[in-house]
């Protein structure tokens, strides 16, 4: 009834004319709250012939998945591009839209989830549970350097998107562990990925250079999402990331643009 409700509301006409005067974003949250109070504490995505639910126990995961963060289409395909006998790496996995839709896809012990940060990591958990999915969860940030380093947190609940790894003064921070892909995989002697996802708010280039032994030689499929001002806080740009693809074997493309983030897809 509430869908139905906003769907009438928040018709085409009303959405461009918010949209065009630029109150999408200062409308968003007082219009969602109340929807959010009144509705169920889990949320279901179709997609590929697959069902998943969500628990959106949280305002944040609430708006996270009312829409799957503006990514459906990018879930969508990248989900048409897994064969079963694919290994999939979800690497800043957040709270799991791909990693659930990989695993109900490819079944058990194909699908590997990274998010070093605790709340999203445990959620991430609870939505496999709640689907009767496996997938492994590594509670690390991959990068080029094994160690530890701070995470800039911007929020305290579940499905918080935009915690990085911190540049400078960011306030609130996390240490968390860190690991070169490739040493890790050797280490624990994790299947090589085939097909990787990468969203982790400008550190692109750190987890890449981790992984160039594993993309050279097994991997041939990598969706990565470019957070193009994030990134320039690590002296990296949009072209350096295509650079290092290119230079692995990949033919690299762009297929989606939110803002000023880019969504590249690169294929062997």
């Amino acid at each position: 009834m509430l869908r139905r409700a906003h769907d009438r509301f928040y018709s085409g006409l009303v959405r461009q004319s918010i949209r065009w005067i630029g109150l999408n974003k200062l409308l968003s949250g007082p219009y969602w709250r109340p929807v959010y109070v009144l509705s169920e504490n889990t949320q279901t995505h179709d997609l590929a012939n697959h069902s998943i639910d969500f628990w959106t126990n949280t305002f944040t995961e609430f708006m996270r998945f009312r829409d799957l963060a503006g990514e459906r289409s990018v879930v969508e395909d990248l989900l048409n591009d897994l064969d079963s006998d694919d290994i999939f790496y979800d690497i800043g996995a957040n709270v799991g839209t791909y990693t659930c839709f990989a695993a109900a896809k490819l079944g058990p012990g194909r699908t590997f989830a990274f998010e070093p940060e605790p709340e999203n990591a445990d959620r991430l958990r609870e939505n496999l549970d709640l689907n009767n999915l496996d997938a492994e969860i590594v509670q690390i940030a991959l990068s080029n350097t094994n160690g530890t380093v701070d995470l800039a947190l911007t929020g305290d609940e579940a499905g918080e998107g935009k915690h990085a790894i911190a540049t400078g003064d960011d306030g609130q921070t996390l240490e968390v562990e860190t690991a070169r892909g490739d040493s890790i995989i050797k280490e624990r002697e994790l299947p090589k990925p085939t097909v990787v996802k990468i969203d982790v708010e400008g550190a692109e280039l750190s987890v890449l250079r981790g992984l160039r032994e594993t993309l050279r030689e097994n991997c041939q499929l990598v969706y990565v999402e470019v957070h193009k001002e994030k990134i320039e806080d690590f002296d990296g740009e949009v072209s350096e990331v295509k650079t290092l693809l290119t230079d692995a074997g990949f033919e690299v493309a762009e297929t989606f643009q939110r803002g000023s983030d880019v969504f590249l897809r690169a294929s062997k």
